[in-house]
């Protein structure tokens, strides 16, 4: 699982239960609990599976349906480069995360300081003059949110590890003309390691 997968699940798990109705639904959440030992949430954490079993249910009508409920979540722009495409937020409730934390001056600080080196969170602090009581608040909401991800770690003096961050995102536009619309440009990390984009643009 990336952040990327972790930032679109809950979406996700509604989109297809919308989608395909309760019955389908259970049975297939029935399914991954029997061939994997899993929620259905769990494996859009672990695509690969969820994919496994659609695959069981619809043959190959399964990549078709995948790339439906991921358009219910953003449209991508192509680019002859996939690292480079861009991405139009569509749900509602991912649109609403990232505005929220554009819109507060110590998380769009964090976001933006760290597209280009992950950083700890001392580091963090530190270099952006962040108290530490909203700041590792403010650290630990991004993070649950998807939007700020755990990449590596280091060791202090005392050889404890200690986790690097770095954004989800190497650009963000938010457009706000006739209505609010979120463009955003993923890490070229994030998308190679994405299992949900792996799984549904690479096969």
């Amino acid at each position: 699982m990336t952040e990327f997968d972790q930032l679109f699940t809950a979406a996700l798990e509604q989109i297809i239960r919308k989608n395909l109705g309760d019955t389908t639904f259970h049975s297939i959440q029935n399914r991954l609990f029997e061939k994997y030992g899993i929620s259905i949430t769990q494996s859009i954490k672990e695509f690969e599976k969820l994919d496994s079993v659609l695959t069981e249910f619809f043959g190959h009508g399964a990549k078709g349906l995948e790339r439906k409920f991921l358009d219910n979540i953003c449209s991508i722009k192509s680019k002859e480069d996939r690292m480079e495409k861009r991405f139009t937020i569509l749900n509602p409730s991912i649109n609403q995360s990232i505005l929220k934390a554009f819109s507060d001056d110590e998380m769009s600080k964090i976001l933006n300081a760290s597209i280009v080196e992950p950083w700890t969170i001392s580091e963090i602090l530190e270099r952006l003059n962040i108290p530490k009581t909203s700041g590792y608040r403010k650290i630990n909401l991004l993070v649950e949110e998807g939007l700020l991800i755990k990449t590596g770690h280091e060791y202090t003096e005392n050889r404890r590890s200690v986790y690097k961050y770095k954004s989800l995102f190497d650009n963000v536009n938010i457009d706000f003309n006739n209505k609010v619309t979120v463009n955003v440009q993923f890490t070229p990390e994030v998308i190679k390691n994405s299992t949900i984009l792996q799984t549904i643009y690479d096969k």
